[in-house]
């Protein structure tokens, strides 16, 4: 497949993440949210998108043997976003603040990506 085929398949799964992140927090703390378990699910989907669509861009780029740094800081920040639900769930009052902190820690994913510093 082609480096444009990951390229809109990992923005789409970013998306959808993101979508996921907010829905969840919206809805944290409560019980009888419909949204919330088409959010999880979307959430999870999302991630397995953006694995595949990420090492299918970094093949793409020619990394085949030795990946990057920068490309595990990145796969470090996803994992932190993925874990985002835990305190949602088991801490619903952080919601707020965690609403802002995802997105400041998916920009760090985006400046690693584009700039690739080390």
């Amino acid at each position: 497949m082609t480096y444009e085929f990951y390229n809109v398949a990992h923005v789409i799964g970013v998306l959808f993440l993101f979508s996921s992140l907010g829905a969840l927090a919206a809805t944290a703390g409560s019980k009888s949210a419909p949204l919330k378990k088409l959010a999880s699910i979307a959430h999870g989907v999302s991630l397995a998108l953006i694995f595949v669509a990420g090492f299918g861009l970094l093949a793409r780029l020619g990394y085949f043997g030795a990946i990057p740094t920068w490309a595990y800081f990145k796969m470090a920040l996803w994992a932190i976003l993925a874990l985002a639900v835990v305190p949602l769930k088991r801490k619903p009052e952080w919601a707020p603040v965690l609403w802002v902190v995802m997105p400041v820690i998916g920009s760090l994913a985006v400046w690693l990506a584009v700039t690739q510093p080390f």
